[in-house]
């Protein structure tokens, strides 16, 4: 059974998603379960360069308070889910289209869950700018891509409208927030759930 994740590399939720999924597949050893991840835009205007990140909490929160309110309470329920938020050292809220790409070319050698987690791990933890093709490509060697494939693939425009297509697919099934988890295309959950709900979701789609 296949499992789309309807997913951005931005989202602190579906980084926690990401780990309440994994507990709730921890009790399921026996459900024959593959995750294909589904990029989702949040900033779907959102330039190519990306904007200040201070700039973009103050347009998308109205200002440095509610943002830190939101956030701390992120960071919290990261912290219940085995996540350290760094949000302190982000700098930059990049376009993450590009990041989204690599994902999809990551997962040619069937790495892409190696590389989302680097991309979560990068940007949520160590507040680097998962926009910028250097970054990417130094990120993607870690995981034991080839340098120079990965460089030349993200300076080409190859699979970008893999990913629009598929943010377009993602609203049209009714999808407006990730993480959202969709089974044999007619079940669908969103939110970073508790891996209980998610238990239950993979139940009813495994017997359905």
């Amino acid at each position: 059974m296949y499992i789309d994740l309807y997913y951005d590399t931005i989202c602190p939720w579906c980084c926690i998603g990401k780990k309440r999924l994994e507990k709730a597949l921890l009790s399921r050893a026996h459900i024959s379960l593959k995750i294909r991840w589904k990029p989702f835009l949040l900033n779907p205007t959102m330039g190519p360069g990306g904007m200040d990140r201070q700039l973009y909490l103050s347009q998308k929160f109205g200002g440095p308070d509610r943002a830190k309110r939101v956030y701390d309470a992120i960071a919290q329920t990261g912290q219940e889910n085995g996540i350290d938020f760094h949000f302190d050292l982000i700098r930059y809220t990049p376009n993450s289209i590009a990041s989204h790409r690599l994902v999809f070319f990551a997962t040619r050698f069937d790495l892409q869950i190696q590389m989302v987690d680097r991309l979560f791990q990068a940007f949520f933890i160590e507040g680097k700018n998962i926009g910028d093709i250097d970054v990417l490509t130094t990120l993607a060697t870690e995981i034991g891509l080839d340098k120079a494939a990965t460089k030349a693939f993200l300076q080409s425009d190859e699979l970008h409208q893999d990913v629009i297509e598929s943010d377009r697919q993602a609203r049209e099934l009714g999808v407006h927030g990730v993480p959202a988890f969709v089974a044999r295309d007619r079940y669908i959950i969103s939110g970073a759930q508790e891996s209980k709900i998610l238990g239950k979701f993979i139940d009813t789609a495994w017997n359905g």
